[in-house]
């Protein structure tokens, strides 16, 4: 898991935006940054 990711276990943690699902890789919601899958 990753420790700089504070969502859930199969959520994206985006930057300044909450959590969205992953599926086929981290969509952030409306926010064009980078984000972390977690385990």
């Amino acid at each position: 898991m990753d420790p700089n990711c504070s969502c859930a276990p199969g959520c994206c943690s985006c930057c300044p935006v909450g959590c969205a699902k992953c599926a086929q890789g981290c969509i952030c919601k409306g926010v064009l940054e980078k984000c972390s899958c977690c385990a």
